[in-house]
């Protein structure tokens, strides 16, 4: 089995997300771990959706 910093990055989380804890430093299991992979949209899916409905809040790449 995949272990959650695998499943992130293949939906293209950068590596330095956190997902061991909250933000008090509460360790989340982890089972929390993969099922908030689970629930999650992937960042390049959600750049994509912004850039296709919403162009003029867009900032053009290289500039």
């Amino acid at each position: 089995m995949l272990q959650p910093h695998e499943l992130y990055a293949a939906q293209g989380f950068p590596s330095n997300y956190i997902i061991e804890h909250d933000f008090y430093g509460k360790p989340y299991p982890k089972t929390e771990q993969v099922s908030r992979c689970g629930n999650a949209v992937p960042p390049p899916f959600a750049e994509q959706l912004v850039r296709e409905n919403l162009p003029e809040m867009s900032v053009a790449e290289g500039g």
